[in-house]
């Protein structure tokens, strides 16, 4: 299926969450044009089946012992605390086709030149913002140039004595997890008879590492991310003619400001996919404070990382057990969250919560608690706050 815009994406969701998923899935995968790393988005509730109302793999509801639900002060045990994440770029390599340099040397300088010229370790701090930005993690920066700058013109204004009072208040950020991001460009010629067709890819492979230990963590799996150049633009664009084994005219893959600007949109295509892998893995979580009707409120919003038309299974946590009881739409304000169920589990308990709330108010109870977990990021959230667009 071709999108024009991720607002196509929305338009669709119900017909792909039904034809591209199987029973009991919470999402969906929006492949991608030359058939690399694919964009995971969170079904709609309105998509969700009974089978679909299950907590979300990888969320740990024996953690929920261990919460004092403050959120400010939430123990690092507790799944509704917030991870604290560093981020470092690792390697980038550059990789040419071998059987290029056999046909033509120089189209092979040319590419490895503007190719190898692009740096990822520069988009490191574009990275940082896009996932502070969600609030669901704690981003630990890495811009000290920034830093630096800042709290010596902080010092000029404010004097010393008061810079080091905030710091003296403020508490340092302990890291959870190191991700590592590894990259590998790659390019190739396809050289037809008057027209060759200019192409690269890049690959990312991120690993998360505890720091304190030094061992490389299979949770949360971000895992290897493709991205290929016709993934960004229609393939057409990129053809180019070759003269004397040189260039001529079309695409100039000579040019580093042109090559560059394609690979920053590979980079930023790769970051999107990046990110809709950890919501997913990583999700927002929030204590329930009632329901009336169908209407559910919860004690915590942006400040926790619930994001706008976000999907979240409530369900009743009580004696170690775990009991699904309806699946809800919810928007967030700063430090709460109000949502509707749409559909409520088959279940005895689902109809029992239902007939209290729909005859007032139901308020779980110290012993029979109810929580809000998502399931993956919104695909509104991705038309509206990413540069995710469908070509072709």
């Amino acid at each position: 299926m071709k999108l024009t815009h991720i607002a196509g994406v929305v338009a669709v969701s119900l017909a792909l969450a039904g034809c591209a998923t199987g029973k009991g899935s919470q999402t969906y995968a929006v492949e991608s044009n030359a058939g690399n790393s694919s964009l995971i988005l969170g079904k709609s509730a309105e998509a969700f089946s009974n089978e679909d109302i299950e907590v979300p793999a990888y969320f740990n509801t024996q953690g929920l012992d261990f919460c004092t639900y403050d959120v400010e002060r939430e123990d690092a045990r507790c799944p509704l605390a917030k991870k604290t994440i560093r981020i470092y770029f690792g390697d980038v390599n550059t990789d040419l086709s071998a059987t290029l340099k056999g046909q033509s040397a120089g189209v092979f300088n040319a590419m490895h030149s503007t190719i190898n010229q692009y740096k990822s370790k520069a988009l490191e701090n574009t990275l940082e913002n896009q996932f502070a930005g969600v609030n669901r993690f704690r981003i630990v920066t890495r811009d000290t140039d920034t830093v630096n700058a800042v709290m010596k013109e902080i010092t000029e204004s404010e004097g010393a004595l008061n810079v080091a009072t905030k710091k003296a208040n403020s508490t340092r950020l302990s890291t959870d997890y190191a991700m590592k991001v590894d990259v590998l460009k790659t390019g190739d010629m396809l050289f037809g008879s008057t027209q060759s067709l200019f192409q690269t890819s890049m690959e990312m492979t991120v690993g998360v590492i505890n720091p304190y230990t030094g061992e490389k963590l299979s949770y949360p799996n971000v895992g290897k991310i493709r991205v290929s150049n016709f993934d960004v633009r229609e393939k057409n664009s990129f053809t180019t003619v070759i003269a004397n084994g040189e260039y001529y005219r079309g695409f100039n893959y000579t040019s580093g400001k042109d090559v560059g600007a394609v690979l920053n949109e590979m980079s930023s295509r790769g970051f999107d996919i990046m990110l809709s892998r950890l919501l997913t893995e990583m999700p927002s979580t929030a204590q329930v404070m009632g329901i009336k009707g169908d209407r559910v409120s919860l004690d915590r919003g942006q400040n926790a990382g619930v994001l706008p038309n976000e999907t979240m299974v409530v369900f009743e946590y009580s004696a170690g057990f775990v009991e699904p009881i309806g699946v809800a739409t919810v928007n967030p304000s700063m430090q709460s969250a109000q949502g509707k169920i749409v559909r409520w589990k088959d279940s005895k308990l689902a109809d029992q919560v239902k007939d209290e709330a729909e005859a007032g108010i139901y308020r779980p109870d110290r012993n029979r608690r109810l929580f809000a977990v998502s399931v993956g990021v919104p695909a509104e959230f991705m038309k509206d706050r990413s540069t995710w667009v469908e070509k072709g």
